[in-house]
């Protein structure tokens, strides 16, 4: 049906138009004739075109869509992800996750990890994706840090014992539905933080649930139309939030969906309709389905991934650091002049970001990143202790440092840094690149064995979770290698 509410109401704003024209004044009235013949459950109204072209791509998307490439694709971004959930781990914000996911118990059992409880899917996905967002060294692409939604399919895929396999199809149409909704936002994203993490979250677990379209389409919307997390969470002092507000929306996406699988209808045209998303932010452009991409990769296969825990727009700029410091010696620097796109200066750069007091703030702290790297040669989870941030040899350096904004730079990544020493020298680095340098298989294998052993998770448990999340193809229940994680390192009592 192509005429939606909004459309309904463009012609009755131009009867009022007329009616405005003509004397005596006549009255804008509406009338009979309207018919609704949507067939859908409950008498809900028509799908809008947006919702329909998503879930008849999510009916359509199976197991056979998993090339080689892709599957290889798939395991790096699971074990990459499993790396993040370890380094949250025992962070003060996964800690209270876990005190309120022990407080719920359910007949749809998923595992928090590392704590071995086992509570209701939402809740499940709520603590697990904290820690994996918690020290923000999760991947970033074409849709954002698009790993948070696994936190939820993992807890349903676990719930509803998906095969590998199943699960493997689910985190790559959940991949590609929030890339193809980011690209088509015409406006950006105008201050909302990640707004189709959910969207992307309900459709992956929708499919594994095997919910039908109207089902898919109430998920959708139900998940949609309730939750619109705001950037305010990524601005000036940052709190525990920084690092679940994703969370929360994998949460609402996962309650959603079991509430459209029990039968709850949402708002029937949650994009197109009167007082729906595009009446907030403007209408999308064209939505590709799959996202459209030059060479054909699925948005899975274009993410990249981090080599340092800490905000994206830090990551090339890091990769720079052993060059600069073997020019001169952090003690020798005057002054440190940072050029970078707008985006990424009032992120990373705004006041309170030279007093960081906690771990979010500092993560995300363009001149505390860079102190500590030019002092200790590395940024790693060890980097943000109450006792680093205070460190009064990186706050002195901090005071050097200075961060603009330049208009000709203008993806993240993109950085100019003009370094001088006290003696008169001058260096000045550029990077063009988009977040950093892909890391190699090898590397996000090595990345994930010094997470084991940065948070004393055993070798033995770390060689079999490093071939089980890697190959999830070969396991008959996704259960298993999650139940496998549901104990690991060295956690206080809650």
């Amino acid at each position: 049906m192509k005429m939606g509410v909004g459309a309904a109401m463009t012609v009755l704003n131009a009867e009022a138009s007329a009616a405005q024209t003509t004397t005596p004044r006549a009255a804008v009235v509406t009338r009979s004739g309207w018919k609704n013949d949507a067939g859908r459950a409950s008498g809900n109204g028509p799908m809008d075109d947006t919702t329909r072209l998503i879930v008849r791509y999510v009916s359509s998307f199976s197991e056979a869509n998993l090339t080689d490439p892709l599957a290889g694709a798939l395991g790096d971004t699971m074990l990459d992800a499993v790396s993040c959930i370890i380094s949250g781990f025992e962070s003060e914000p996964a800690r209270i996750c876990a005190r309120l996911a022990r407080t719920t118990q359910s007949t749809l059992q998923s595992t928090v990890l590392g704590y071995g409880l086992t509570t209701s899917p939402e809740l499940a996905a709520f603590a697990n994706g904290c820690m994996l967002r918690h020290a923000d060294f999760n991947d970033l692409g074409p849709g954002g840090h698009v790993s948070d939604i696994l936190s939820g399919i993992l807890a349903v895929g676990e719930a509803f014992h998906s095969t590998g396999p199943q699960m493997l199809a689910a985190v790559a149409l959940g991949y590609e539905i929030a890339g193809a909704l980011t690209a088509a936002c015409s406006n950006g994203d105008q201050g909302w933080d990640g707004p189709f993490e959910g969207p992307a979250t309900a459709m992956a677990i929708g499919k594994l649930m095997g919910l039908n379209e109207d089902q898919l389409a109430n998920a959708l919307s139900l998940t949609l139309v309730p939750h619109m997390p705001m950037k305010v969470s990524h601005a000036g002092a940052l709190s525990h939030w920084k690092g679940c507000h994703s969370s929360e929306a994998v949460r609402c996406a996962v309650f959603s969906t079991l509430l459209a699988r029990e039968g709850m209808t949402g708002p029937a045209q949650p994009f197109e309709g009167r007082q729906g998303l595009f009446d907030h932010i403007g209408p999308f452009k064209e939505l590709h389905l799959p996202a459209a991409s030059p060479d054909g990769r699925m948005v899975v296969q274009r993410m990249s991934f981090k080599r340092f825990p800490s905000e994206g727009s830090t990551q090339s700029i890091l990769e720079l650091i052993p060059q600069i410091r073997a020019w001169t010696r952090a003690g020798d620097i005057s002054s440190i002049y940072v050029q970078l796109p707008r985006d990424g200066w009032q992120e990373t750069a705004d006041p309170p970001k030279w007093d960081p007091r906690n771990r979010e703030t500092a993560d995300h702290s363009m001149p505390y990143v860079i102190a500590v790297a030019l002092i200790d040669g590395d940024v790693y989870l060890d980097s943000f202790t109450p006792k680093r941030i205070q460190d009064p040899a990186v706050r002195r350096l901090m005071e050097r440092i200075t961060v603009g904004p330049d208009p000709g730079l203008t993806c993240q990544g993109a950085a100019r840094l003009t370094v001088r020493t006290k003696t008169g020298g001058e260096l000045v680095k550029e990077t063009l690149v988009r977040l950093n340098t892909p890391m190699t298989r090898q590397e996000i294998i090595a990345k994930f064995n010094r997470v084991c052993a940065f948070m004393s998770v055993s070798d033995e448990q770390r060689d079999r979770a490093r071939g089980e999340w890697s190959n999830l193809r070969a396991v008959r229940d996704i259960a298993e290698p999650i139940r496998a994680l549901a104990h690991f390192g060295r956690p206080l009592p809650l």
